[in-house]
């Protein structure tokens, strides 16, 4: 199990907001979203994970904790059902499968093909020129102490179809994210103990190939 690589990206652009007004301004929100993304350098939380699978009629489980640093470094550790890992130091992306022993290696561009993705996860994404949000009225999630920020991708391709950001009121930090794909899967994830710009080194996003492991390399791709 392991998170989608667009939610990384996203999560890490919305990690804290600074409230505008009483009155919740959505223009206010964003920009504010954006600047406070903008100064951020790193990130560390800890993390579960409910992933809602339809078709099996399964709802998979996972916990863990995750690093991020600009320009494009990130380290997902997951400790539960397996220790998986997911690990870019900024140039290369490797995904660790603990139950298979398999480690799958590419090119960090090569993964990163769409323009919210790309820019995001360098430091240069816009939300509004990404984006249409807007206040969600999706009330099934029940965070009545949060705002509800629903996310739309203005351009073609993404692996999801709509984030939405429940943004704690009092503490101001993203502590929700609910993914929802083209199938109708659901994926929640939940931070808590978020610390920002504490100097996380480049030493945490260094990849030791785990003993035994199966190296598999992709090769590049035929963009045209």
């Amino acid at each position: 199990m392991r998170p989608i690589f667009t939610l990384s990206i996203i999560f890490f652009a919305l990690t804290q907001i600074v409230s505008p007004q009483e009155n919740d301004n959505l223009e206010a929100i964003i920009d504010q979203i954006q600047q406070k993304y903008e100064k951020i350098t790193d990130f560390n939380s800890k993390f579960t994970q409910e992933a809602t699978v339809r078709a099996l009629n399964q709802v998979q489980k996972a916990n863990g904790e995750v690093w991020f640093k600009k320009p494009g470094k990130m380290r997902w550790n997951y400790y539960r059902p397996k220790k998986d890992q997911i690990v870019s130091d900024g140039i290369t992306l490797w995904i660790y499968n603990e139950e298979e022993n398999q480690v799958i290696e590419s090119s960090l561009s090569e993964v990163m093909d769409t323009q919210a993705t790309t820019t995001l996860l360098s430091g240069l994404g816009n939300l509004k020129e990404l984006f249409n949000p807007s206040f969600s009225k999706d009330h099934q999630f029940k965070e009545n102490e949060s705002h509800l920020i629903d996310l739309l991708p203005k351009g073609e391709g993404e692996e999801y179809s709509k984030w939405t950001v429940a943004v704690d009121k009092k503490s101001l930090l993203v502590e929700t994210i609910y993914l929802y794909d083209p199938f109708g899967n659901l994926t929640i994830i939940r931070l808590r103990d978020i610390l920002t710009n504490k100097g996380v080194p480049d030493s945490k996003f260094k990849f030791n190939v785990p003993k035994g492991a199966e190296i598999v390399r992709l090769p590049p791709s035929k963009k045209q």
